[in-house]
């Protein structure tokens, strides 16, 4: 008879400190579903801003992906730390190995944006068990998570409002996005896609003022990185307000309006909760306001 396939998740911490203990409580949960590794990173007392100094770090995260027994890489939590990793990984290895599906969102966008542009890899932007967002008030984001992961729901779909009049009815392409403020500083180096076109991209970011927001819009449309695309779905702009001058409805309105392309809006993913998942790298599509997209179903048999 033959058994039952769990997908092995490997944990890993690219980025910044997190709960120790809250992460292991969520350990418990995913070893019911999964097969799951985690090795623990001894802290770096020189620098308190990321779960340990570079070397550790990155042998964890390389090991991870250059692993044959691996299926997905979920990051603990986001922070800073991911693109110090990028000019370190084995690239040239690593374009030999079996490809593994990286989850995380906010500093991970980093290693998103990366493993697509160089290996072709998708990445799903999604919730970290290292943060307090995980199952927070609505645990219908995470249980989404992890019906795409282990191939029990293949497919996403939810509602958007609409930020532009005459917005085409249907729409397609392949989906590139995350943390906006990550993914402008990575324009102009390797690790961003040379061209964006065909892609409906989707934009999220929190404690960022909204000027400096209006920055990195114009930093992608003055670069000319949104030549060719073909919509932007904006998620959550949390902590982005100012009280009594901008709130997050402006903010959005004002990049709408700023942007000769189709814009949408919604409130089910960013540094927030729910984060629903969304794809880096495969079709996501636009049919009337309502996003969609699938993953494919992995094997579940031995």
């Amino acid at each position: 008879m033959l058994e039952k396939y769990k997908s092995h998740i490997r944990i890993v911490s690219p980025s910044g400190r997190f709960d120790a203990n809250l992460l292991l409580t969520r350990l418990a949960e995913l070893e019911k579903e999964f097969h799951v590794s985690y090795h623990k990173l001894e802290v770096d007392p020189s620098w308190p801003f990321t779960a340990g100094n570079l070397k550790a770090r990155l042998e964890q995260l390389t090991d991870a992906l250059l692993a044959p027994e691996v299926d997905i890489i979920l990051s603990a939590r986001g922070g800073y730390g991911a693109s110090d990793l990028l000019p370190h990984l084995p690239w040239a290895q690593l374009k030999n190995v079996k490809p593994k599906l990286l989850v995380g969102f906010s500093d991970i966008s980093a290693l998103h944006s990366a493993l697509y542009t160089l290996l072709g890899w998708p990445s799903i932007h999604g919730p970290m068990p290292g943060t307090e967002l995980w199952e927070k008030n609505d645990p219908r984001d995470v249980a989404c998570l992890l019906g795409l992961l282990k191939g029990s729901q293949s497919q996403v779909e939810w509602g958007m409002d609409c930020l532009n009049r005459n917005l085409p009815p249907n729409l397609s392409g392949w989906s590139f996005g995350g943390c906006l403020a990550v993914l402008t500083n990575l324009i102009g180096t390797p690790y961003f896609p040379k061209t964006l076109h065909g892609s409906i991209l989707f934009w999220e970011d929190i404690g960022e003022h909204p000027n400096r927001i209006l920055r990195f819009v114009n930093q992608w449309s003055q670069s000319r990185a949104l030549e060719g695309v073909k919509g932007i779905v904006l998620g959550r702009f949390a902590g982005c307000e100012v009280p009594d001058m901008c709130d997050e409805a402006k903010l959005k309105n004002e990049i709408a309006a700023r942007l000769d392309l189709p814009v949408w809006s919604t409130s089910l993913f960013g540094h927030c909760a729910p984060n629903w998942p969304l794809p880096v790298g495969l079709n996501l599509a636009i049919n009337n306001g309502n996003l969609h997209w699938n993953l494919p179903v992995p094997s579940q048999t031995l």
